[in-house]
């Protein structure tokens, strides 16, 4: 066994000690004014040496709850802890429904009954600059953050937030981009929930029409081609066969990602990039459109506004997340996903969202013990069964039975597409350019720019990116969190 899994199970023993003790006095198990097992019954009870045993009882003497009396015994005097701590801990909305926060806070504060959280949702618009003057202000302990906006954030990842020590438990493939850059055995970020985009389709729609359900060979083409054979006959000029939010930073650089697209810097700062390969992705972007004519009538706001129309059953193909599905969990709408359709390479993005400390905090273990909470195998279960975002456990995430709500049959389609994740940075780009690049991309997708400006234009934006690459990255845009 390695060193490192001997100490995890230490301290998980440790920690299961101390919180059933605690809850014991507190819910009155043991009364005030009774003595606590013996050192020696609790060393034999939980599985602990007894200095480990001691160190635990500490903890509840610091917490007011029990005085260790020289030669008798630990007497409890109290079943409710004194100097409460309040932990703050900021959060993105979505995490209500996706992961079910409220319940997973409230399962941590019966846990720890001395600690209080109070709740901050966060911006998703101008969330590096809201955190970045939470943290020096002391105004907040933990943040709810994903790999877009821990991004923003680079160069200084040291200062802001605390090292975190890897988990077995979690995908590694999710741990890789918040490592640090001195210790590849620390990270900035411990991950939560993750998802890929998929491809999620109505069942009936494609039954009607007796027409094969998509599957991991689908290219852009045969999807669109697919989509035109759904619309066939229909009577309803507001429907569409597949719609995504086409602006959407989880959408539109998938179509770079497959082609091939990278942009490089030489040493002179000037920039390398296929324009014919750009072209053909943005080409194919307009053209999932256009050839639907569904451009004027749908273009949208936000990814929500795909997982209504299929909700409404206007739509019989959204390009989706495994988040963004916890908004047609409680509707009966037969539905299954597969793999995102491809150009050249079959690639996907892989969204991640985890929790991080402000190195600057206070009450750094009331925060690394919540961090820690959350990703207990308990708490993820709680996700797995009541959501249908995935949990950054694997053991947890892998597993059948028990689910409280309505899974796809390739529900566990992401573990097959794991070798197709990519992140957005792949490209090369940081946050900030691809949002400029982003609103070069509305004025093509409205049809008033062509080709060449679009190339010249981008060109300029990556040009005079050079001289912003210094410093805090803050990304002022609309990034989605599904």
């Amino acid at each position: 066994m390695s060193e490192k899994k001997s100490r995890e199970e230490f301290k998980a023993k440790l920690e299961f000690m101390v919180s059933t003790i605690r809850k014991q006095i507190t819910d009155g198990e043991i009364p005030i004014g009774e003595y606590l097992p013996s050192e020696n019954i609790l060393t034999k009870s939980f599985d602990l040496s007894k200095n480990s045993v001691r160190k635990g009882l500490e903890e509840l003497v610091k917490e007011g709850l029990i005085v260790k009396k020289s030669r008798i015994g630990n007497l409890v005097v109290s079943n409710k802890p004194y100097d409460q701590v309040i932990l703050r801990v900021g959060y993105y909305p979505s995490l209500l429904t996706d992961a079910k926060f409220q319940t997973l806070v409230r399962c941590f504060e019966e846990t720890y009954s001395h600690i209080k959280v109070q709740t901050i949702p966060l911006p998703y618009d101008h969330y590096q600059k809201t955190v970045y003057d939470f943290f020096q202000n002391d105004m907040i302990d933990v943040v709810s953050i994903n790999y877009n906006d821990y991004v923003g954030f680079q160069g200084n990842e040291e200062m802001m937030f605390e090292a975190l020590e890897k988990d077995p438990k979690i995908y590694s493939f999710l741990e890789e981009p918040f490592e640090s850059k001195e210790n590849q055995e620390l990270v900035f970020v411990k991950p939560f929930v993750f998802s890929p985009i998929v491809l999620c389709y109505n069942q009936e729609h494609f039954m009607k029409k007796n027409i094969a359900f998509p599957d991991s060979g689908w290219k852009w083409k045969q999807a669109l081609e697919t989509a035109n054979l759904l619309l066939t006959n229909n009577q309803d000029s507001q429907h569409c066969g597949l719609y995504f939010h086409p602006l959407s930073m989880n959408r539109w650089p998938i179509f770079l990602l497959q082609n091939g697209v990278q942009f490089e810097r030489y040493e002179n700062g000037e920039l390398a990039f296929s324009s014919s390969k750009l072209t053909e992705s943005m080409n194919l972007l307009r053209d999932l459109f256009d050839r639907q004519g569904i451009l004027q009538a749908f273009l949208s706001d936000s990814d929500r506004d795909a997982e209504k129309l299929f909700l409404e059953e206007r739509v019989s193909m959204i390009v989706a997340s495994y988040f963004s599905l916890n908004e047609i969990k409680e509707h009966s709408i037969p539905y299954d996903i597969a793999p995102l359709p491809y150009i050249k390479d079959a690639k996907t993005m892989l969204l991640i969202i985890g929790f991080s400390i402000n190195k600057h905090s206070t009450k750094k273990d009331a925060a690394k013990k919540f961090v820690e909470f959350m990703g207990l195998p308990s708490t993820q279960e709680i996700i797995r069964k009541e959501t249908l975002s995935i949990p950054s456990v694997k053991e947890i995430a892998e597993k059948t039975g028990g689910e409280s709500v309505f899974k796809p049959s390739r529900y566990h389609l992401f573990r097959e597409i794991i070798p197709s994740y990519s992140l957005y940075t792949d490209l090369g780009l940081t946050g900030t350019v691809l949002s400029e690049v982003r609103n070069e991309l509305r004025i093509y997708l409205s049809d008033l720019m062509d080709d060449k400006i679009l190339h010249q234009r981008i060109k300029a934006i990556l040009t005079k990116s050079k001289s912003n690459e210094k410093g805090v990255s803050m990304i002022e845009n609309n990034s989605s969190k599904k």
